[in-house]
């Protein structure tokens, strides 16, 4: 008898571990600053269009994900966002 629950246990976690994470507004707005400071090598006042970030680092990220991590960094302080383009603040350079 132990040995069916323990595999029942075992069945359940695997399968637990096939759906993916939803990663907190904190992460994503990191995230989405370690791609403008490092990868694109922005500087504070730089600005990056969204069509630019989804065409490259961010393009498997789903819609919600990419507005809350917009969202969250412009929240923070780290980017204003404006229409389609993000500009790096001093906060965000510092924050990175």
């Amino acid at each position: 008898m132990g040995e069916h629950s323990e595999q029942l246990t075992g069945d359940r976690h695997r399968s637990g571990r096939k759906q993916p994470r939803k990663q907190s507004a904190d992460a994503l707005g990191r995230q989405l600053l370690e791609i403008i400071v490092y990868r694109r090598n922005c500087r504070i006042g730089s600005h990056v269009s969204m069509d630019d970030l989804e065409a490259t680092e961010i393009g498997d990220w789903s819609m919600p994900d990419f507005r809350a991590a917009c969202a969250y960094s412009a929240s923070q302080g780290w980017l204003i966002v404006q229409n389609d383009l993000l500009t790096l603040t001093t906060a965000g350079l510092a924050a990175a």
